[in-house]
């Protein structure tokens, strides 16, 4: 006897509860990236000699992100000049590398001059971060 799946029952096998991607991105993030609880600023728990340019931002893109979920701050975004006076690299280094990142598919641009971390991607991103500095 054979049982035959509606469409409907064939596409729910593509959903994804989003609280076990968070709890992915928790695990990933805990040991390099923390949020302050008063000022909901991303804090890089990393050294910063270990990082390249490409890295540090998106941790701190993603601490924004994360404190915008904790509703610490209003918004995931934030401008190429923000990220260049709270990390110290040079505004045009930070503009290339978040260029860079949008080809990607790592950042997007929701309005000109402002930059978020792509949700789906965090996972990925962690990886990457945690593998070059011997974070496994």
């Amino acid at each position: 006897m054979t049982i035959y799946m509606t469409e409907k029952e064939l596409y729910k096998q593509l959903l994804i509860d989003k609280s076990q991607k968070i709890e992915t991105i928790v695990r990933k993030a805990k040991d390099v990236l923390g949020i302050d609880k008063e000022t909901g600023e991303p804090v890089i728990l990393v050294s910063r000699a270990k990082l390249r340019d490409e890295d540090y931002i998106v941790l701190y893109l993603i601490g924004k992100f994360v404190s915008s979920e904790l509703r610490l701050s209003e918004s995931p975004c934030s401008t190429y000049t923000d990220i260049a006076h709270k990390s110290g690299i040079k505004l045009p280094i930070v503009a290339a590398r978040l260029s860079d990142m949008k080809k990607k598919g790592y950042v997007r641009s929701p309005s000109r001059g402002e930059y978020e971390i792509v949700f789906p991607r965090i996972g990925d991103m962690l990886d990457e971060i945690r593998a070059r500095i011997g974070l496994q």
